[in-house]
């Protein structure tokens, strides 16, 4: 058998740990763990941040193994993740979604699931955690008093201590937002929820739920801190809060797993998952939901009727026979069996689909003293999303000390910049080239489109040839703006140097919500509908905006348009482009943003709307469904738009208080990192 080095979890008892644990348990038989890293012959992760702590001299010259616990067009856009890339020989990921995500960014990934110990949940034995009988007498007492719907969510979901010492940011991946709209809706329809929560860092939802009136029973001790690993309970605890509730919820934005679905499943009691992670392969469809509104349908029909409680034998029956440790134990098997076919072969970069070139060399990390060239075609007043963007961009970079500098003004030598953020193909080339030799400074290289998908013209084509020719001369890293553009890419062949997904912000100095709160309850009768675009291209929706001018009732919708397009709208009101602060202040006064844009990368025209605090409607294409989340709706057909304007309508507040955008300041902390810091370049050190 191989000797193997199974790296460390996160060494609390949260998540990680029980992975290391139960894929200790699956490699009996197929490896032997060793102690150290010297000692293997094959270095395995359960999560890529415990690799990328070993040195590099411990990881040299052996198969690498990585567990892909999340989802991997999120975990992608973290700089570090990088270095993990070229580090890996084999990944593994745990959920058929996450599978399908990996096969874009490595051809041989393999799939061997999350696996659950049924043990604790099939009874009880000893006495309850001190926390556990709190939280079961209160539940008792609950359903003493009068009905009870209690629904259990044990996700850690409120942001460590390194975010806030006040214990008051939510951990948004994990959707606690959405589970406080989705009881709080249920409790103003009269459903008699109780939330049950359990775990460690639930601070925000607790406060949050009490706010709006659903009563909370938390199976915890009380903390003035951070409560994190001090309220982890053992899962043989776990396991018998889950049987105290009518149905577990699982609302995150993004997941490998979550692993409450399986311990659910396990314990044999009603679930519904937002369409993350393994939730559809383990979940009937009728216990998944796509937005915050249709989850509140179902868990109020599941209390009326037990809907969702017929299904849950079926998953239980899934979990215990085909997510465990014995069935994984097989395909770990395979797994190792192709270790080294594939380790031989150079697989850590000749067999992924998102082919990665190595560029020039890396520069040694930069102080931040040095100048920062940010590459455009700067153009004042209303112009495309890139421009937006990048003006944006520069704008933080100084709010955040440094020496921005538009297309290399303030200096001629190379050696005064600590590096530069160049946009696609769309600078000036020639002067860049002649002020900067390649590998003489750091240089990220956001990359558009690709062109060719968004214009399907030959000269677009080219123009991405251009693009990639420059990447793989300059780019010590590369920025690609959503997942829809990595898939592209990949289906293109163009191989892109060191890619870090980072997804584009606006200006929160110019888009912001407004500044006096609006109104609760549903919007005007006259519901104010906006659409924007800068590009008069058919790509950008010109027909469905017609459909729309023609077919909505004019007493019930208001429709304005912002920008440049073909279609002849005689109904709605037309306004030509607008400057930054007036469009801003435009669509602050409206009530839902509509995009029908087609294969839009990361449309900055839908973020600024976002970032405006207007719901959207969007055509589901492109890099739309990233950037809009639970804060809107999908459409496919125009037939659709009533309907769904009238759903926005009902839910308004709602869909308006989960648009969860990201932050300028995040962004722009992302672009300089692979400038001043080293985390991307780490395997290569």
């Amino acid at each position: 058998m191989r000797r193997v080095f199974l790296c460390a979890g996160d060494e609390s008892g949260w998540a990680i740990d029980e992975d290391r644990r139960l894929t200790a348990l699956s490699l009996e038989g197929v490896a032997r763990v060793v102690e150290r890293p010297d000692e293997a012959e094959v270095i395995h992760a359960c999560w890529w941040e415990p690799l990328m702590r070993l040195p590099r001299e411990a990881v040299a010259g052996k198969p690498v193994v990585c567990q892909m616990a999340g989802d991997p067009a999120r975990v992608m856009s973290e700089p570090a993740f990088v270095g993990a890339m070229g580090r890996v020989t084999q990944w593994v990921a745990q959920s058929r979604h996450g599978w399908e995500r990996m096969r874009v960014l490595s051809a041989g990934a393999a799939l061997v699931p999350y696996a659950v110990d049924p043990t604790p949940f099939q009874g009880e034995n000893g006495p309850d955690d001190p926390r556990v009988a709190r939280a079961r007498a209160e539940v008792s007492r609950a359903r003493r008093s009068g009905p009870a719907y209690v629904v259990a969510s044990f996700h850690r979901d409120t942001a460590g201590a390194q975010v806030s010492a006040a214990m008051d940011v939510p951990k948004l991946v994990k959707g606690p937002d959405v589970l406080v709209e989705v009881l709080s809706g249920l409790r103003a329809m009269g459903v008699p929820v109780v939330a049950l929560l359990a775990g460690p860092r639930r601070q925000w939802v607790r406060a949050r739920l009490a706010s709006r009136g659903v009563p909370v029973i938390y199976a915890g001790d009380e903390h003035a801190g951070d409560d994190y690993p001090a309220n982890t309970l053992p899962r043989e605890q776990l396991a018998r809060l889950y049987a105290l509730a009518d149905v577990c919820v699982s609302t995150s934005r993004s997941e490998g797993g979550p692993r409450s679905i399986l311990e659910a499943a396990a314990a044999g009691i009603a679930q519904l998952a937002t369409r993350t992670g393994l939730a559809e392969e383990v979940l009937h469809p009728d216990a998944i939901v796509d937005d915050a509104a249709e989850a509140i349908e179902r868990m109020r029909a599941d209390h009326a009727g037990g809907v969702l409680r017929r299904l849950a034998p079926a998953s239980r029956a899934l979990v215990r026979s085909a997510y465990t440790v014995e069935a994984n134990r097989a395909r770990w098997a395979e797994v190792y069996r192709g270790l080294e076919a594939r380790h031989e072969g150079g697989a850590r970069q000749g067999a992924v689909v998102v082919r990665v070139s190595r560029g020039p060399a890396v520069p040694p990390r930069p102080t931040r003293a040095g100048r920062v060239g940010f590459w455009n075609k700067f153009t004042t007043g209303p112009w495309g999303g890139g421009n937006q963007f990048m003006t944006a961009l520069m704008t933080e970079a100084a709010r955040a000390g440094v020496r921005a500098s538009a297309n290399g003004e303030g200096g001629s030598e190379t050696e005064e910049f600590a590096g530069h953020v160049v946009n696609s193909v769309q600078f000036d080339m020639e002067r860049f080239e002649a002020m900067v030799r390649p590998g003489a400074a750091r240089v990220v290289h956001r990359i558009d489109g690709p062109i060719s998908v968004l214009r399907g013209t030959p000269d677009s084509m080219e123009q991405d040839r251009r693009c990639f020719e420059f990447n793989r001369t300059y780019a010590t890293a590369t920025v690609i703006q959503s997942w829809h553009t990595v898939r592209a890419l990949a289906e293109l062949g163009f191989a892109p140097v060191r890619p870090v997904l980072i997804l584009n912000a606006a200006d929160p100095a110019i888009f912001h919500p407004p500044a006096t709160p609006r109104e609760p309850g549903p919007p005007p009768a006259r519901l104010r509908i906006v659409a924007s675009a800068w590009s008069p291209s058919p790509g950008k929706g010109a027909a469905i905006y017609e459909w729309m001018d023609r077919n909505l009732d004019p007493a019930r919708y208001e429709f304005t348009f912002v920008g440049n397009t073909p279609a002849a709208l005689r109904h709605a009101r037309v306004v030509p482009p607008l400057p930054s602060r007036e469009l801003a202040a435009l669509l602050r006064e409206q009530d839902v943003y509509v995009t029908a844009s087609r294969n839009d990368p990361c449309s900055n025209a839908l973020i600024e709307a976002l970032s405006c605090g207007l719901p959207a409607l969007y055509y589901d294409s492109g890099g739309h469904p990233e950037l809009v989340g639970m804060g809107g709706l999908a459409f496919r057909q125009p037939e659709e738009i009533p309907a769904l304007l009238e759903r926005l309508r009902e839910h308004h507040g709602m869909y308006r208080r989960l648009i969860a955008v990201p932050t300028l300041a995040d962004v722009a902390r992302r672009y300089l990192d692979l400038i001043f810091g080293d985390s991307a370049y780490r395997s290569e050190r």
